[in-house]
């Protein structure tokens, strides 16, 4: 029995995460079924995209990953399910399984909207309810992925990446790529560019919007500055992430999804 593990931005309010629990349990009444997250921000593709990247390496190999942020549920979009060397990903075709298929590397993709396996009634809006679900609990169950699905080119799938910063004179212009549930703000700055940009454990930084200027030590971790102040640091995503000690860096800061930041050594 494959574990199953889910991410969306249903939220929590609505029944849309346990009717899809349901539907899986009805087809495998065994399977096992781990909550990533349903926090993404609504329509936030990249955000799903990134939490599922950093998230896999931390679970067995052969992980069924059902994803959903599918603002474009109803449209054209592909219903798709992407074996890679470690997992089987299933979700729409819009970008939200890319960043961790083509990190863990892409062997077969198939497109499912057609699935004899689906829900015998498909709603224009719930696709997570009948297609993803049980093409996910039948894939739980061991059947073949070619009889879930038609095999399609992997090239056609749709890729979404993650911006990269730009490194001039000093200077690093970032944007905002994710805001977690602490208002913690992470950056496109990955750990792998901090040797080119000769930052070192102790240095003061200075981030700068529009104008507006903050200052911050460039550290391990937000707990090692004082309460309310800023730091700077790599987050467990290993991005270069914003945080407040016991305070909220989204709110302090003013920086939401996609801002643009200049960040510089002082």
């Amino acid at each position: 029995m494959a574990l199953i593990v889910f991410l969306t931005d249903y939220g929590y309010r609505d029944p849309y995460v346990g009717v899809v629990k349901g539907v899986i349990k009805s087809i495998n009444p065994k399977a096992e079924i781990i909550d990533l997250t349903h926090g993404i921000e609504r329509h936030d593709i990249r955000g799903g995209a990134l939490v599922l990247k950093t998230s896999a390496k931390y679970f067995p190999k052969g992980t069924i990953f059902l994803a959903v942020v599918d603002p474009g549920v109803g449209s054209e979009r592909r219903a798709i399910m992407i074996k890679t060397r470690n997992y089987i990903l299933i979700g729409p075709d819009n970008g939200l399984l890319s960043l961790l298929a083509l990190e863990d590397g892409i062997e077969e993709v198939y497109d499912i909207s057609e699935s004899k396996y689906r829900l015998e009634k498909v709603s224009g809006t719930f696709h997570g309810r009948d297609i993803f679900a049980p093409i996910a609990a039948y894939a739980s169950l061991g059947l073949p992925l070619e009889a879930l699905g038609t095999r399609i080119d992997s090239r056609s799938i749709k890729v979404i990446e993650i911006p990269k910063p730009v490194y001039e004179k000093g200077f690093v212009e970032a944007r905002i790529i994710y805001v977690d549930g602490f208002g913690n703000v992470l950056t496109n700055i990955h750990e792998t560019m901090l040797g080119e940009l000769g930052w070192k454990i102790g240095d003061r930084l200075e981030i700068s919007k529009k104008g507006e200027k903050w200052v911050c030590e460039y550290t391990t971790s937000f707990s090692l500055v004082g309460e309310g102040e800023i730091a700077c640091y790599i987050s467990s995503f290993e991005y270069l992430e914003i945080g407040v000690n016991k305070g909220d860096a989204s709110r302090v800061l003013g920086l939401r999804l996609d801002d643009e930041i200049t960040i510089r050594k002082i």
